[in-house]
């Protein structure tokens, strides 16, 4: 009997099942296409330690990313009007999930589903979101459908992981950014929400809240 081929290239033989797909595939298509061009079920056998080297590359990759983005006190992106427009769109809306308890909001939930839409829309990352992620997708989408920058749209969310590693953990707890924006951005809170967290050089956290 003639063995299977791959489901994926059609020419080797196949023998490995794949779910995310449903068909069998030879080792080599399953070993060059997993997590790149298969959205693979986090369940499959064959993907334990490529999810965790997938892991410590994307970390490094985000830690290289962040140490481009100026977020002194004198040189904030934060302080730029078009930054600060693109800003607003995403933690106006953080701040209005985690006031009416929605998506169990934590300062790290934050940080994993802008890196994932990052690394998404920037480095061609396969993702399968979660509601609060797709929600957020679209707060990127509605800033390009708005003509904003995507490059400028990438920095900005890359800014705000700054934000959220400065604020959380320690003292500040697992919600120390949310808080943050609650206390700060939240019209149910202030009576204006027309301000942006900035860090000083000194460690303390500020509102920029006038465009220059």
């Amino acid at each position: 009997m003639a063995k299977p081929k791959c489901g994926y290239c059609n020419r080797r033989v196949a023998k490995r099942y794949c779910p995310a797909l449903d068909k069998l595939l030879c080792p080599q298509c399953c070993g060059s296409n997993r997590l790149k061009n298969i959205l693979c079920d986090r369940d499959c056998r064959y993907l334990d330690n490529e999810v965790y080297q997938q892991s410590v590359r994307e970390e490094r990759e985000l830690r290289a990313a962040l140490q481009d983005i100026p977020h002194s006190e004198h040189n904030d992106i934060f302080k730029n009007p078009d930054v600060k427009r693109i800003a607003y769109a995403f933690e106006s809306f953080f701040a209005d999930c985690y006031v009416k308890g929605l998506f169990n909001l934590t300062d790290q939930k934050i940080k994993v589903t802008l890196s994932n839409i990052y690394f998404h829309k920037f480095k061609g990352k396969l993702i399968n979101p979660d509601n609060f992620s797709s929600l957020t997708m679209q707060v990127y989408d509605y800033l390009i459908g708005n003509k904003e920058s995507e490059d400028l749209i990438g920095r900005v969310m890359l800014r705000i992981i700054i934000s959220v590693n400065n604020m959380t953990g320690s003292q500040f707890g697992p919600y120390g950014y949310l808080n943050y924006l609650k206390n700060n951005l939240h019209p149910d809170v202030v009576g204006s929400i027309d301000g942006h967290i900035i860090e000083t050089k000194d460690g303390k956290k500020e509102i920029y809240s006038k465009i220059q």
